[in-house]
């Protein structure tokens, strides 16, 4: 049985200094970027870039971690773009309200808006033969997935496995929710299969401040005081539960890890290095009350209508 790693350190704020100290030790836990990424590659970084929030609120990964990450891998002789295809306005307009855009531009980091949707064949795929992901996502040499830990009000808590459905671009994600919404699981099956496929090198979770209550954008800051890491996604999903004490069954994502076989979902094949669970633990995590997953089509031509006018009014004020 193959067993997996998952980094955890504590961090008490996002001041530069902290983040680079945290972040390039969660990373070394998981053999160093040496081991990640080669000099050359163009390397996703695949922020949760869902609204056009403030860093204050925490609904998007927080800059401090885009921009320590994306330094890192210019250092490592990489060639690093941020894309997303955000849920609400538009990929410039949030990195814009987290205060992180022009800093990018400076830096010379190219922002990839995720428009250029391919029909992908899922090989290894039990349940979709084929999934719609980005061209980006898809041609990158490798992915950095930067998730925000947060309460959700469909999925009761994201970490790790959802940030990637962010590559399956604009209103199609919508769409997911009345296609697949209404089935068992089916979700929560396409949530891990789209994760499978674009298999990102490592993940590193920003919980330094979470969100816990109605989340994913309407919740409240929660501070958590660390980042986690590792480069098997369930298994850091499923530390994630483990910390704030969720039974995994409760948790689509790592129900459909377990039934496709995909990573390590399971707690007695993970290792975990720095701070230990008990330290880590959250016993009053806020919960959501869970709200169906499937959208009615009326609720999804109106999304489509709000979308394109926040979007206007973000190019208005660019």
């Amino acid at each position: 049985m193959t067993r997996a790693t998952v980094a955890l350190e504590r961090a008490d704020s996002y001041d530069a200094p902290v983040v680079r100290d945290v972040v390039t030790s969660v990373v070394d836990a998981c053999g160093g970027w040496d081991a990640l990424v080669r000099p050359g590659d163009r390397v996703l970084v695949k922020p949760n870039c869902i609204t056009n929030a403030p860093c204050d609120r925490p609904a998007q990964t927080h800059p401090a971690i885009i921009l320590e990450v994306c330094r890192q891998l210019l250092d490592h002789g990489t060639k690093p773009f941020v894309g997303d295809s955000p849920a609400w306005g538009s990929l410039e307009g949030n990195l814009h309200a987290l205060g992180v855009l022009d800093e990018l531009r400076r830096m010379g980091v190219a922002i990839v808006p995720f428009k250029n949707p391919v029909k992908a064949p899922n090989v290894d795929g039990r349940v979709f033969g084929h999934l719609t992901v980005d061209r980006a996502a898809l041609d990158a040499d490798a992915i950095v997935n930067l998730p925000k830990f947060k309460a959700h009000r469909q999925l009761l808590l994201t970490v790790v496995i959802k940030n990637m459905f962010g590559c399956v671009g604009g209103r199609r994600k919508a769409w997911w929710h009345v296609k697949a919404g209404q089935y068992e699981n089916y979700f929560g099956r396409m949530l891990v299969e789209t994760f499978d496929l674009l298999r990102p090198a490592i993940n590193i979770v920003d919980a330094i401040v979470g969100m816990e209550g109605n989340g994913p954008t309407s919740g409240t800051p929660r501070a958590m005081n660390m980042i986690m890491a590792s480069t098997d996604g369930p298994a850091l999903e499923r530390v994630a539960a483990e910390i704030v004490g969720i039974k995994p069954a409760r948790l689509r994502t790592l129900q459909a890890a377990r039934e496709l076989n995909v990573g390590t979902p399971h707690f007695d094949r993970i290792d975990v290095q720095g701070l230990s669970i008990a330290d880590a633990r959250i016993a009053d995590f806020d919960l959501p009350k869970l709200l169906p997953i499937g959208f009615s089509i009326p609720r999804l031509v109106k999304g489509a209508f709000k979308n394109a006018w926040l979007t206007h009014q973000q190019a208005r004020s660019a």
